[in-house]
């Protein structure tokens, strides 16, 4: 099936008895399922209709949206085009992956001043024929944030987290970094073997020889050998073992099977090893620099690390995880720099290629901008009906240990998050909840999650359940709600977004003993990997790949099976070709797609989508679903039934090409337009009159005479300055009103403009296809 590039997966007919699709062919890049820009023109025998770009009020908790637009009517009657207004409160639904939001009319006002009574009712006429209310708008996602006022947005609260820096490498000739979980531990390959072993918690393909007790290290297609897995020095391979060529033939090694001899490599790179947290700066060389316009930064350029060099006050910054660092070398040593970044790095243009580092920086708008985007949930709706899909396994009897202060209790030994609380079973899935009586089972859709639960603090590695909540449960569905943090990414208090809670629980992961049994840990783990930020897919992508391992860094590569006694691992249980993994897929571990907040349930994939029927008028409120039978676009609607596709083709006009877009609805209910020069002016309805009133000149009286005609005439003149100062208030009065709607209307401009430029900037980063080729530096 084809993939739409925009709102809509694909185009579906479901039924929700049926659980049947019936999917068409996608779209195309740029066609009308996108927002490609405004005024939009509909056309029909001889009416025009022209729509200009929504200016928003507000986004109820992103759901129900207020906006106004100033929209223009042209019929074959008359060569005038009347101007109006169309004030709309809409449902919402998001596709953040494709940057789109549908806006679906429930409440909709037209209004045209200055027409007579019939000429409005005809005019509205013909607003409603060429785009009925039952017709969806879509529009960019960041031309609506760029309204939208951060401080009075539901966000996702701030937690505290670690700012420590990791153990961070540099090296200016190609070296690869090595990360384990704690110290290696090794597993024979299969179940009865003892002669070939492998790290179960490690991101590479690292194996242990028992017969000649070296260590065989993967580096793409050439291996490495060393006496000691933590010691940096490796030597290039020239004959393997013969265990690597009896590997099992399964997909669980097919990845290595495939470099088996492998390929000679004369200069092997050098490898840093960590049983801890860590990061690797490469340079291509000595370090080379280029200045940043308006401040005292230079920029390394020739590393795929995020570093800089401070000329004000000779220090070194890198951005890892959102968290920011400095020393006085690339050497180190490493120190906190996130609560007192020097202001330079605010100051760095827009336009400049380290532009996106300002989304990490305190206090910008960058900042604000990349909370909300994280702060937009996405809803998975599930049928009661539908069987539980869930395989929670244990290391032998299930474990319980109390979480620091709470009263809930979770599973040590299993790869699933489990939870005791009051005597109950409680397992977080994937974005669903599940309730049982028993720590095995049976398990069935939970829709009331206990409180205790939200109370896991931030220092613990369960604590990106706490992101998943229960937004709606009627007699046949449960709809479950959740925001960035359930993929780790947290606001810290520094009001920045940042990649997992840092330092604090790597040690804690490092010290559990049982740590092998659990799969990679995509939601905390914040290094190994060279995470960064992207505003264009609004979440984190793994930035280097060669450098941090085959699998995504950061993480064991191995999922243990208690049932079989065997592990999967790699690219086999969750690498680059996957897009998802346990408590949701997260592409510096995956190295799969750049989109956050996407999940591969139980039930199918969910994540955030849409769907509308313009003809009926239904819409779907949720994210899209998919699974062996097809994809959809969610599957509970506004009217408690069955969805089917909205195809936006059927529903969206053309974009209109070569006119002013500049035409605005003003909160008075009058029509502005902005010229080229800066200046307003509002349509009359027979044209536009600048909105700048010329101040009345002040009227001079003289009452020193004291003459019967000269107190006569200084009466008259009294009265007549009397109301030429009645004039002058009155006219100072709409000089006021004209000054505030002028002011406001600025601020629309600037919101408009904001919001083009971010949603151009979003379409040119985001490249075709929806991968993100995030390459590390390669190690030859």
């Amino acid at each position: 099936m084809k993939i739409y590039k925009a709102l809509i997966i694909m185009i579906f007919t479901f039924m929700i008895t049926g659980l049947s699709f019936a999917a068409s062919s996608g779209s195309s890049p740029g066609d009308s399922s996108e927002d490609t820009g405004w005024p939009r023109v509909f056309e029909k025998n001889g009416k025009v209709l022209t729509v200009y770009q929504p200016q928003v009020d507000y986004w109820k908790d992103y759901k129900e949206l207020g906006f106004r637009c100033a929209i223009s009517v042209k019929s074959g009657k008359s060569k005038k085009e009347k101007f109006g207004i169309l004030d709309i409160e809409a449902d919402t639904v998001t596709d953040q992956a494709e940057r789109v939001v549908a806006l679906i009319s429930k409440k909709r006002e037209i209004r045209f001043p200055n027409t007579s009574e019939s000429e409005s009712a005809s005019l509205v006429g013909i607003v409603n024929e060429l785009h009925p209310p039952t017709n969806a708008i879509t529009i960019s996602l960041d031309r609506i944030l760029a309204y939208i006022d951060s401080q009075n947005q539901t966000q996702q609260h701030p937690v505290e987290v670690s700012l420590d820096p990791p153990k961070i490498f540099y090296s200016s000739k190609p070296a690869i970094l090595v990360l384990f979980m704690g110290k290696p531990e090794l597993k024979p390959v299969e179940k009865d073997r003892t002669d070939l072993m492998f790290a179960v918690n490690t991101n590479w393909d690292v194996f242990y020889d028992t017969a000649d007790q070296n260590y065989y290290l993967l580096n793409g297609s050439s291996w490495l050998k060393s006496g000691d897995p933590s010691s940096e020095k490796w030597d290039a391979v020239d004959k393997l073992p013969q265990g690597l060529s009896s590997l099992p033939a399964n997909d669980n090694w097919a990845d290595v099977q495939k470099n088996i001899p492998g390929k000679s490599d004369k200069n092997p790179p050098l490898v840093f090893v960590s049983n801890e947290p860590a990061e690797l700066i490469l340079t291509n060389g000595e370090t080379s620099f280029s200045p940043i316009k308006g401040t005292k930064l230079l920029h390394v350029e020739n590393s795929e690390s995020v570093v800089f060099l401070n000329s004000g006050d000779g220090k070194y910054y890198i951005l890892m995880a959102g968290r920011w660092f400095r020393a006085g070398s690339l050497e180190g040593p490493w120190s906190s720099a996130s609560k007192d970044l020097p202001a330079d790095f605010a100051r760095i243009p827009d336009d400049d290629p380290s532009a996106f580092v300002k989304s990490s920086v305190p206090g910008t708008t960058d900042a604000k901008d990349a909370v909300l985007l994280a702060s937009i949930p996405s809803t998975s709706v599930v049928k009661k009906s539908d069987p539980v899909k869930v395989d929670v396994t244990y290391s032998g009897e299930p474990k319980f240990q109390t979480i620091p202060d709470t009263k809930v209790q979770y599973a040590t030994n299993s790869p699933n998050t489990v939870f005791i609380v009051n005597g109950s079973y409680y397992c977080c899935e994937n974005g669903v909840w599940l309730s049982s009586s028993s720590a095995n089972g049976p398990w069935a859709l939970c829709s009331n999650v206990p409180k205790e639960i939200y109370s896991i603090p931030p220092t613990h590695p369960t604590h990106n359940v706490t992101y998943v909540v229960v937004q709606d449960s009627t007699p046949d569905t449960v709809t479950y709600s959740q925001t960035s943090g359930y993929s780790g990414e947290y606001v810290a208090a520094t009001g920045v977004l940042m990649f997992g809670a840092g330092m604090i629980l790597g040690a804690m992961i490092a010290d559990d003993h049982d740590h092998y049994y659990y799969p990679p840990y995509p939601a905390y783990y914040s290094y190994g990997c060279g995470a960064r930020y992207s505003y264009a897919y609004g979440g984190y992508y793994r930035a280097a790949q060669v450098s941090y391992g085959p699998y995504g860094g950061a993480g064991a590569a191995a999922k243990y099976n208690p049932y079989t006694g065997t592990y999967s691992r790699g690219a086999y249980a969750y690498g680059p070709a996957g897009s998802a993994s346990v408590r949701q897929a997260y592409n510096p571990y995956t190295g799969a797609r750049a989109t956050s907040t996407r999940v591969n349930t139980a039930y199918g994939s969910a994540g955030r989508g849409a769907a509308y029927n313009p003809s009926t008028g239904t819409a779907v409120r949720g994210g899209y679903r998919s699974n062996a039978n097809g994809s959809a676009a969610g599957f509970q609607t506004n009217k408690g039934t069955g969805a089917v596709a909205w195809d936006t083709r059927n529903s969206e006009g053309a974009v209109a090409k070569g006119r002013q877009g500049n035409v605005y609805a003003g909160k008075d209910g009058t029509v502005y337009k902005k010229d080229n020069s800066g200046s307003w002016s509002s349509n009359s309805g027979d044209g536009w009159e600048s909105v700048d009133r010329p101040q009345p000149k002040s009227v001079k009286t003289n009452s020193t005479s004291t003459s019967p005609q000269s107190r006569a005439k200084s009466s008259t003149t009294q009265v007549n300055t009397a109301q030429a100062q009645s004039r002058q208030i009155s006219d100072t009065s709409a000089n006021r009103k004209s000054l505030e709607s002028r002011q406001s209307l600025e601020s629309q401009a600037q919101a408009r403009q904001r919001g083009n430029q971010l949603s151009q900037r979003s379409r040119m980063e985001r490249p075709s296809g929806g991968s993100f080729g995030g390459g590390g530096r390669r190690s030859r």
